[in-house]
């Protein structure tokens, strides 16, 4: 078997998917608002925009960038850390928990509905297909 020539099918396959309307309408969230408030949502606390900068692997102009276009939004909150004055910490506003709620909500409506049309037998093969990449990929960073 041609690995290689399989992995440029799937990578060209992958670039097709984000053109497809169903991914467009899911990335609706756009320059990464939607990583970013799925982080925040698993911090019950707030968090410094550098933690944030290393979980999404951004750089810290990016994450910068970033916050302020949520806060803008009315997504997130920035505020001093009580512990140093010099450092701020970032947290969810109710209205950036309610869209992150809603998106994953769309997405897991619609991924459910795409599993449903492939069939018990090969939704479960695809989930641990995928499972063991990610766990494969993980092994390699």
């Amino acid at each position: 078997m041609d690995y290689h020539a399989l992995a440029e099918k799937l990578v060209g396959l992958k670039t097709y998917t984000h053109l497809m309307p169903v991914a467009r309408k899911l990335s609706a969230l756009e320059g990464g608002t939607f990583l970013a408030l799925n982080y925040l949502t698993m911090y019950p606390e707030a968090i410094h925009p550098k933690e944030l900068s290393q979980k999404m692997a951004i750089s810290s102009a990016r994450v910068a960038a970033l916050l302020n276009h949520m806060e803008r939004e009315g997504l997130v909150v920035r505020s001093a850390d009580p512990d140093d004055g010099r450092k701020i910490l970032v947290s969810l506003t109710d209205a950036g928990q309610q869209l992150i709620k809603d998106k994953t909500s769309e997405m897991v409506d619609m991924m459910a509905q795409t599993l449903e049309e492939l069939g018990s037998e090969e939704a479960e093969a695809y989930y641990r297909i995928q499972l063991k990449l990610v766990q494969i990929l993980m092994r390699r960073t």
